[in-house]
């Protein structure tokens, strides 16, 4: 929304001679200053020294003085989709994105060429080539997913790890943290939302910079819902975004570009099943012969829609369908059809999932054969298939040395004590819950135990499923936790391989926006200032009405993350009850958050970009405030001995389905004094 400054000075220019043309261009050139290039709202880099030259040119008074040289074709060559809803490479996607957030900075288009121009004209060379190797930056030796940004005289190197990896996208994160830390721009929320912030300038000179850096977590992915704007349970309003935030009879966001910009990506290097290994998903094509295999009913019978996980046979299933995959063909064969063998089978590892449902209950205790009864009796579910797991990972590293055994514990999250696993166990998708309750120390100490124990087990960081949601999915409540996510991330980041967030409904990814911001960034690096971001985040979205912003936001996190309830919201439990909804939000806070609101939307009448950022952010607030009037007519009622029947709505299969707004359109008529199931 506004300039960042610049400073006028060069504190130093060269140890070797440059002539007096470029010396005096420099000195009269504002550049970027050394503070300037570590704010607070930024992860922290490794600095490295510097060479000495005059800063590097790029636009001048709203002209290009700079080209954007990319040696690998894939980043200039137009893109051609083949198919509907394809996009172009990342690595494509983030050359472009440079060149038009410098245009939107200075107002000059960088052109970008496929020729290292002469030594004497100013470019921005992204990539490894000989030119930066000549500069000292050798892309084999940089981390999987790390970058170096380096300048010479006329010159700025953006180089990302060449080292062969899975999800190895080093290059597209040293353009985007060039962008952030030398143009300025800031990804909010997607631009088209009114997300996006880029300070103007007539010039930009890039000052003498090296630096180097890395994602601490491998794995930073959200899940995104094509249906964000639908409601979640039979009682709430489907919301229909303000006018002018969304493009017109549009009802879903797509996040898909910006979860690029904010570094999302995998480099864990294990491939873990998510679709096919479930038991539900292939028990139906195991041949049903060798009754063994499958799990005894309480009535004696067989169970053909489970295994039995203490059966010798339910091991040598597994084998012999590895074997079939990974033996006597190598590892370039073609894995047998499903049927013969067990889902999750990739060429480097098997993934076994805890047993559960298609609703995801789990089933480990299901088998009534004495083997698992007395192993349940003994250790509960998880040493049930945990004991399995470990007979699997003792055969795979027997007879293939090298391969893992990746183990889900979706289900079934607890660990088992007493069982030592081989060193091949690869523990992935831990599900955590709901990141919105890491609050309350009893639910905190929980997970936190979950996850160390299965790191410690299994001998590597662990990755986790997490949901983004929280109660403001069911209730619309102006719910922020983001020093909850950096706290959490900071002390757990040795036992952390990264995260998978789940998110469902349209509440949390725009009501909490500032948390989702925070999280991206906190799984880049954990080391982050939470209120300068914040402090920045408002600065620049919400303009003349900043402050306004700024508070109203303070009273949410302080609200969530802060108040002492007369007993602790339970995971599960979704609606808040009247009771503790009042505790969080009561009515003098509610009407302090409207009259906040009001204001900011008065101080932003007169600024477009700034009311349609402001609107997006604060979509469910007027429904929030319709449901905490609701919220004090039923405490009313409750305290008069006042009953009301419980509505429900015939609406909720289809609304639920992503049908039209016309169709699932229900009101809120009343408030759940008892939580219960809901649905999405």
């Amino acid at each position: 929304m506004g300039d960042l400054s610049e400073s006028a000075a060069v504190r130093r220019l060269t140890k070797r001679p440059v002539s007096f043309a470029a010396l005096a261009a420099a000195i009269a050139l504002p550049a970027l200053a050394g503070e300037e290039l570590k704010p607070r709202d930024l992860t922290p880099v490794t600095w490295l020294e510097a060479p000495a030259h005059p800063p590097v040119e790029l636009v001048r008074d709203g002209q290009a003085r700079a080209v954007v040289y990319v040696p690998d074709p894939k980043g200039r060559e137009p893109f051609t989709p083949k198919r509907r809803g394809d996009r172009p490479p990342m690595f494509k996607q983030m050359v472009d994105q440079l060149v038009e957030t410098v245009r939107l900075a200075t107002g000059a288009t960088l052109e970008v060429v496929g020729e290292l121009p002469a030594a004497d004209r100013p470019a921005i060379v992204i990539g490894d080539c000989e030119e930066t190797r000549k500069a000292g930056v050798d892309a084999t030796q940089v981390p999987v997913e790390g970058f170096v940004v380096k300048t010479a005289l006329n010159r700025v190197f953006l180089v990302g790890s060449t080292q062969e990896a899975r999800g190895n996208a080093g290059i597209v994160w040293a353009v985007a943290d060039f962008l952030e830390r030398f143009v300025g721009v800031r990804w909010y929320w997607p631009a088209q939302y009114g997300g996006r912030s880029v300070p103007r300038r007539a010039s930009l000179a890039i000052p003498p910079a090296h630096y180097r850096d890395q994602p601490v977590f491998a794995h930073r992915t959200m899940y995104q819902d094509w249906y964000w704007l639908q409601a979640r349970s039979f009682d709430e309003q489907l919301l229909p975004m303000p006018p002018g935030v969304l493009p017109e009879g549009a009802q879903t966001l797509w996040m898909g570009d910006h979860f690029r910009l904010m570094r999302q990506g995998s480099s864990w290097p294990y491939e873990a099943v998510q679709h096919g290994a479930r038991v539900y998903e292939f028990i139906g094509q195991v041949p049903k012969a060798n009754e063994a295999l499958f799990a005894v009913r309480e009535d004696g019978n067989r169970n053909f829609e489970l295994l039995c996980y203490s059966a010798p046979e339910t091991l040598a299933f597994y084998l012999d369908g590895l074997e079939r995959a990974w033996g006597k063909g190598g590892p370039g064969r073609p894995l047998p059809a499903m049927g013969s063998r067990p889902g999750g089978i990739t060429r480097n590892s098997v993934t076994v999932w805890s047993p559960m449902d298609i609703g995801t209950r789990p089933l480990g205790a299901a088998c009534h054969c004495p083997a698992c009864r007395a192993t349940l009796a003994k250790g509960g579910e998880e040493l049930v298939i945990g004991s399995f797991v470990k007979r699997l990972c003792e055969e795979v590293k027997r007879r293939w040395p090298g391969k893992t055994v990746i183990y889900i514990p979706w289900a079934i999250p607890a660990c088992p004590e007493g069982v030592e696993f081989p060193d091949n166990l690869v523990v992935g998708s831990l599900n955590l819950d709901l990141m919105g309750l890491m609050h309350q120390p009893d639910v905190r100490a929980l997970e936190e135990g979950r996850l160390r124990a299965w790191s410690a087990k299994s001998g590597r960081p662990v990755h986790i499923w997490i949901d983004f949601a929280s109660p403001s999915d069911w209730t619309y409540g102006p719910v922020q936790f983001p020093h909850v996510v950096r706290d959490f991330y900071l002390k757990n980041r040795s036992s952390l391989a990264g995260s998978s967030i789940l998110s469902y409904g349209g509440a949390c990814f725009i009501t909490a926006a500032p948390t989702y911001y925070v999280w991206n960034r906190v799984l880049w690096n954990p080391e982050l200032d939470v209120n300068a971001t914040l402090d920045e985040m408002c600065r620049r979205l919400f303009g003349p009405a900043a402050a306004s912003a700024r508070e109203l936001l303070r009273l949410q996190c302080e609200r969530w993350e802060g108040t002492s309830l007369s007993r602790p919201l339970r995971v599960g439990e979704n609606r808040i009850p009247p009771r503790l909804f009042r505790e969080i939000w009561p009515p003098d806070v509610v009407a302090r958050m409207k009259a906040l609101r009001d204001k900011a939307l008065a101080e932003v009448a007169n600024n477009p970009d700034a009311r349609k950022s402001f609107l997006y952010w604060t979509w469910a607030f007027d429904a929030f405030v319709e449901y905490a009037g609701k919220i004090e007519t039923v405490m009313a009622q409750d305290a008069a001995g006042v009953q009301e029947p419980p509505q429900t709505s015939a609406d909720a299969e289809a609304r639920f389905k992503g049908g039209a707004a016309d169709v699932n359109h229900v009101r809120i008529a009343n408030v759940r004094r008892a939580d219960g199931p809901a649905a999405g």
